[in-house]
């Protein structure tokens, strides 16, 4: 009897298990046909060839859809092998992602807020799409499907902000090299030629300060709720 018990514990396990994984896989393919399609729109519409890539979204998009794209080879694998494949490096990529993510969802909502100075035009099928829908598949994917890494400790937590520092320290590059004309600077936290530098400064405070706290909750919801999937398996009576 113990053993019908545990036997059938084990086939509801692998049935979540392959179930979590299909529905990553989807999630992940339509991440990526959205991240392309739009990544194509955004390209066409604009028409500024390689400057397109001086905004975080779009950059942050790219980013995204190449995780995702190589989350939908990881998936099928994990679904054939029945095991995770998925290492710290990858954990953490998968974090940054998430948390660049929520950072370009945190920026648009407060744009379009009564006394922004600007409002982005949300409706536009690219910018929709890159500032709602990834965003919000790409947390969804990271925080129901990653297998957790257990408790992290803040120094670890920080590499959910590698993404932000590599666009900024890139695009701050540009901007000093004149590879980005002063005209087509992106945002004024990175103007460092013509921005005040405490306004930079607090801008940074602000920006990095919010990217570690979603690299914290994400870190945590990704913890507490990875394991829905396998509720109730194993709480079956003898």
């Amino acid at each position: 009897m113990e053993n019908d018990r545990i036997e059938s514990i084990e086939i509801g396990f692998k049935r979540r298990f392959k179930l979590k994984k299909l529905v990553n896989l989807i999630i992940c393919a339509v991440i990526a046909v959205l991240g392309i399609t739009s990544f194509v729109y955004i390209l066409n519409y604009d028409g500024d060839g390689f400057l397109t890539f001086r905004w975080m979204t779009v950059d942050g998009t790219v980013f995204s859809t190449v995780i995702a794209i190589v989350y939908c080879a990881a998936s099928i694998l994990e679904m054939a092998k029945y095991t995770e494949i998925t290492f710290n490096f990858v954990y953490y990529l998968r974090l940054a992602s998430a948390v660049a993510e929520g950072l370009i969802m945190v920026v648009v909502l407060l744009s379009q807020l009564p006394f922004s100075p600007q409002h982005m035009h949300i409706q536009r099928f690219d910018m929709f799409n890159m500032h709602i829908v990834i965003p919000i598949l790409t947390v969804a994917s990271f925080v129901f499907n990653d297998s957790p890494m257990g408790k992290l400790k803040a120094r670890k937590i920080l590499h959910g902000m590698w993404f932000v520092t590599l666009y900024s320290v890139t695009v701050v590059t540009l901007i000093l090299t004149k590879a980005i004309p002063e005209g087509m600077v992106p945002y004024a936290f990175v103007d460092v030629l013509n921005t005040p530098a405490l306004a930079i400064i607090l801008s940074a405070v602000f920006i990095y300060g919010l990217s570690f706290l979603l690299s914290f909750v994400f870190y945590r919801l990704n913890k507490k709720l990875s394991w829905c999937w396998f509720r109730k398996i194993a709480s079956k009576k003898k």
